[in-house]
């Protein structure tokens, strides 16, 4: 065979090969390491203008807390409307936003750049329902897996690039150029949208906001395997992933160097995230919820290392293991809800699932250091590691979970719906 035409075959075979997918794909990998540059940025920039420790989370809680209030909204408007539609204007504002501190002259303050990291949550909760929504109607379904992988590759790769990037812009022309470095990657990501054609759908006809929530929210409820791994989700961010936020940077300052190895675990991490996507995509496991959960129960070795961290090197392997569980489990929940649910329920089904996933971080970050006064440092892990592996163990007795399928029948089907123009 010629050799050209074996690599156009073969691109024609990969992910790359769908025209749609493929400008969805690049729009995103460019947006996702300006999302890193960003928060270095945005970091350093309250320090330039004189704020502390206070003011830094005051900025970083921000885009939380926009996430949260906007988020079951941002799903009902990308089930309202063309999501191609949505997102363009979700790329439109957040640039429009950076854009504007870029063109502030002199010091914007903690409180403006508050105000701004709560313009880019904000329109990160109308830009991801409707991208979880769009991404199975433009991929054939037995590709789901495939597409999903790959984004979680981008942002596992750029999770690594993205902050040496950031910083490298930072140190060399300051954080002005780095937002403006921002401000052009959503203008990308914006170009990249205007290039894929969405298929025309059906939608319900339109009611109240407060009723396509709730139906967004019963849709959840009534799918017994999607409730059960959204509540196991919510209870392990706020019993294990915030007290992991919280004392891996103490435990790497106080038992090696500091930030370098603090820095070292999170490449460890993402890399190792990066391994586990690669092979979940390659892989078409016969009972995905229960692969999904043996990995998401090994992000156990996370507590236990930090309750021992006899070297550096044995705290990476540590989150070398949970890296490479956690990403599989994350590709294969966010193909198993594109498969239950029906196009016109999808937008807001991602946003309850997106936000049940942030919802309670706030408050296990706001109770860990009180936890740790109290209890001591060893009892909060003990306990982080305990609710881990016992709620992934009990979830497992949900009808449903060990296949993430749940019968048409007993599945919400959506209401009435009319084409979508």
């Amino acid at each position: 065979m010629i050799p050209g035409r074996t690599v156009r075959t073969r691109l024609a075979d990969s992910m790359l090969g769908l025209r749609a997918f493929r400008f969805l794909w690049a729009g995103q990998a460019v947006s996702a390491i300006g999302d890193q540059i960003f928060l270095v940025a945005v970091s350093l920039r309250v320090v330039e203008d004189g704020g502390d420790e206070g003011d830094v989370a005051l900025v970083l809680c921000g885009r939380m807390l926009a996430a949260v209030v906007f988020a079951l909204a941002g799903g009902v408007w990308a089930d309202r409307l063309p999501r191609r539609w949505v997102m363009l204007v979700a790329d439109g504002f957040r640039m429009v936003a950076v854009a504007g501190v870029v063109a502030a002259p002199g010091e914007v303050g903690a409180l403006g750049l508050a105000a701004l990291t709560f313009a880019i949550g904000s329109g990160e909760a109308f830009f991801r329902p409707a991208y979880g929504g769009l991404v199975p109607s433009i991929v054939p379904a037995d590709r789901l897996v495939a597409a999903n992988a790959w984004r979680g590759a981008t942002e596992s790769t750029t999770a690594v690039l993205g902050p040496a990037l950031g910083g490298l812009i930072v140190a060399v022309a300051g954080t002005r150029l780095a937002f403006g470095v921002n401000a052009a990657t959503f203008a990308v990501s914006l170009l990249c949208v205007l290039m894929v054609t969405e298929p025309a759908r059906e939608v319900a006809p339109r009611t109240s906001m407060l009723t396509e929530v709730r139906e967004g929210l019963s849709a959840v409820r009534h799918t017994k395997w999607a409730a059960a791994i959204m509540l196991m989700t919510a209870v392990q961010t706020m019993l294990v992933v915030a007290p992991h936020m919280v004392l891996l940077p103490i435990i790497t300052s106080e038992e090696f160097s500091g930030a370098s190895s603090y820095g070292a675990v999170l490449a460890v991490f993402s890399l190792s995230g990066l391994a586990g996507t690669i092979a979940i995509g390659r892989l078409k496991p016969r009972r995905p919820g229960a692969v999904a959960v043996l990995c998401n129960s090994l992000f156990v070795a996370v507590p236990l290392v930090l309750l021992t961290p006899v070297s550096l090197a044995w705290v990476m392997v540590g989150y070398a293991v949970a890296g490479v569980a956690m990403m599989p489990f994350n590709v294969l929940l966010e193909t198993a809800l594109q498969r239950q649910f029906p196009a016109a329920l999808l937008g807001r089904v991602t946003s309850v699932d997106w936000l049940v996933s942030l919802a309670l971080l706030p408050l296990g970050l706001v109770l860990c250091g009180p936890a740790v006064d109290l209890l001591g440092r060893t009892t909060v892990l003990l306990v982080a590691a305990a609710v881990h592996v016992t709620a992934a163990a009990l979830v497992l007795l949900v009808p449903g979970v060990r296949d993430f399928h749940q019968k048409a029948a007993d599945a919400p089907q959506g209401n009435d719906v009319q084409l979508a123009r």
